[in-house]
């Protein structure tokens, strides 16, 4: 759907030229968010409703922002330049109290967004009781990680600074795998279990349904090339598209639902009428239609899938706003994706909607977050196991309403109870209709299986790393996939969806190139050229040289370029950094 706006930098891929400079500045000299809005209504997200900029300027890409230490860390004063937030504001409240009364906030050159979001103006601080022993990255640098006893009283510990000499300066250390620390109790024991039966008792019909929808979309390009024919369809159309969009770059969604939400329900319920004819004329379930409805399902190269959960995310971020007025609300559009189109696809009302928005862009992956990956080495295909079972806490609710629950923001565990109770009666109405036990699995629950399945790994590749020195750094705690395959609506850009939750996908390309000093500066986590799930395949592989051979170093100066046995110490490091445990 997207044109590749890509050019060569300094022989690594990076968006073009051109974009990104904004000349608002705030009263302490920083620039002002860089993302614009194309209309005024009300219920945006902070970015998109309180700032814009100018399209007709434009920036470098290259910047003079780089250090000269061998390996690339924070510290707690040293982050400048990270703009605005869609985060949580000062006092620590919601993300977005109220959908209509955001206010976008101008940050010191003292904190990132992270930081802000976090713990709004105050000292930069880690979790409770931090814990200590310094390790040296090759006898040269000294990093640090924060671990959290949540059964004792919170207190505030700042976070150590390096020294250039890699000598001790505060209580420091890294959680490995194998470490005697990282011993596994009862809980940890529970969660691998009941993570191994989610994960291994599909996998079978996982694998085999990537490998068809790989082999559809092979054959596709080879031969009719439907897809490629689809996208330019839109794009010829796109004048007429966009009158119904918010957003007039969003003019695909039209014949996307249409797709999503018309035809493939259609084919769903014709498939219930032949299944429960089948079964009412003693001919039994029929196994072989399961099977192809699941890999039409999905779409070539899991193509479907990728498109309902990457716009039910956009829907929740929009306040249910993907459409125009006054379609959106006469034709019921307002979360037709969160509320109908992923109900085929295994999604509930809340995940998106309510705990996403709520809960992770406000703590950020931190030890408050439903589903941080923060409490657990990430290079270790066990501890993902453990995390499929966390993920699925989430997805199914039970987490966020206890979450919501516990911050007694009641509104919220409404909300989620009423979405689980909303996909519970359209199971059982299913149920009733059809009256068959294996069509409920088989066309309903698996794909709820087999999406999160896919999505826990998403997520656990998108915050599998952590800056040792600042866990509040926003260009370590997510990562960046240039140029990355397979996945749409720049949704790679992830540390700007943190730094700028409500922007347009079509603005991340240019605060990407806004802030990329800072990702010169502290060796973000950048990758180039290659599938996300690649890149979750070679953490839990722990194969660090291969995630360095994908890595990109930003900085203009070859000279200050990590060697590739340093850079893979590096990853390995933040990956095995943790910043809370239980």
């Amino acid at each position: 759907m997207e044109h590749n706006n890509n050019v060569k930098m300094n022989g690594v891929i990076a968006p073009k030229q051109g974009v990104g400079k904004d000349s608002t500045s705030d009263r302490n000299g920083e620039d002002v968010v860089s993302v614009s809005s194309d209309s005024s209504e009300e219920g945006e997200d902070v970015t998109e409703k309180t700032i814009s900029t100018s399209e007709s300027e434009s920036s470098s890409c290259s910047s003079s922002g780089s250090d000269s230490d061998s390996v690339s860390v924070t510290t707690t004063d040293s982050i400048s330049g990270s703009g605005s937030s869609t985060g949580s504001d000062s006092e620590g409240e919601d993300v977005t109290s109220d959908e209509d009364a955001f206010v976008s906030s101008s940050f010191s050159t003292s904190t990132t967004g992270l930081k802000r979001r976090r713990h709004g103006d105050k000292a930069v601080t880690v979790n409770d009781n931090v814990a200590a022993v310094a390790v040296a990255v090759d006898g040269a640098v000294a990093v640090a990680v924060a671990v959290n006893d949540p059964n004792t009283t919170p207190t505030k510990t700042t976070v150590p600074t390096k020294t250039t000499s890699g000598t001790k300066t505060g209580d420091i250390n890294t959680t490995s795998p194998n470490s005697p620390d990282h011993s596994y109790t009862v809980l940890r024991w529970i969660e691998f279990v009941i993570g191994c039966l989610i994960f291994f008792i599909p996998l079978p019909l996982v694998f085999v349904q990537i490998v068809c929808t790989t082999s559809w979309e092979f054959l596709d390009q080879q031969t009719l090339n439907v897809c490629h024919f689809g996208t330019q369809m839109n794009i010829r159309f796109d004048s007429y598209l966009k009158k119904y969009t918010h957003h007039p770059k969003d003019g695909f969604i039209v014949t996307t639902t249409i797709w999503l939400g018309l035809v493939l329900p259609t084919y769903f319920c014709w498939e219930a009428y032949t299944q429960y004819q089948s079964i009412q004329a003693g001919e039994g379930f029929l196994w072989w239609r399961a099977a192809l409805y699941n890999i039409i399902r999905i779409g070539p190269q899991y193509r479907h899938f990728m498109f309902v959960y990457v716009l039910c995310h956009k829907e929740a971020h929009s306040y249910g706003k993907l459409f125009a007025e006054p379609y959106n609300t006469t034709l019921g559009l307002k979360y037709v994706y969160n509320y109908f189109i992923g109900f085929f696809h295994g999604v509930l009302p809340g995940p998106f909607t309510e705990s996403h928005i709520y809960n992770h862009h406000k703590y950020d992956n931190d030890k408050d977050d439903v589903y941080s990956t923060g409490a657990y080495p990430r290079d270790s295909f066990i501890e993902f196991l453990r995390y499929v079972y966390i993920w699925f806490l989430y997805a199914l609710n039970i987490s966020s309403i206890l979450k919501f629950y516990q911050e007694q923001r009641m509104e919220r565990v409404l909300r989620s109870i009423g979405g689980t109770l909303y996909y519970c009666g359209g199971v059982l109405l299913v149920y009733h209709c059809v009256g068959s036990f294996y069509f409920v699995v088989f066309y309903i629950l698996y794909p709820m299986i087999e999406g999160n399945i896919l999505l826990a790994a998403v997520n656990y590749t998108w915050h599998a790393f952590i800056d040792p020195q600042d866990h509040d750094n926003d260009y370590v705690n997510s990562v960046t996939i240039l140029n990355g395959l397979n996945f749409t609506l720049s949704e790679e850009y992830h540390v700007v969806h943190h730094q700028y939750g409500g922007a347009h996908w079509s603005k991340n390309e240019e605060l990407y190139v806004k802030h990329l000093p800072d990702y010169k500066k502290y060796t973000a986590k950048v990758f180039q050229n290659t599938n996300l799930f690649v890149v979750w395949g070679m953490i839990v592989a722990q194969d660090y040289d291969a995630l360095a051979e994908l890595f990109v170093q930003l900085k203009d100066d070859p000279s200050t370029h990590l060697s590739p046995k340093d850079l893979a110490h590096l990853l390995k490091v933040r990956l095995q950094t943790t910043t809370w445990k239980y």
